[in-house]
């Protein structure tokens, strides 16, 4: 199991929170990660590793 940390963005891309997921993979933290994306961009690391950013819907 890996440590991933999601941090949740502003509208202006600054990190507004984060939250630590534990997943098998780069597959389901990426699952996770999008379940938290709602009304905010986020972007998931794996340590200094970036593994992927993921925006809202509602972005422009």
């Amino acid at each position: 199991m890996t440590d991933y940390r999601v941090y949740i963005l502003n509208d202006k891309g600054h990190i507004q929170g984060d939250t630590l997921i534990v997943s098998a993979d780069d597959t389901q933290a990426i699952e996770s990660a999008r379940k938290i994306v709602g009304a905010r961009n986020v972007e998931l690391w794996d340590g200094e590793r970036l593994v992927g950013r993921f925006k809202t819907e509602l972005s422009s």
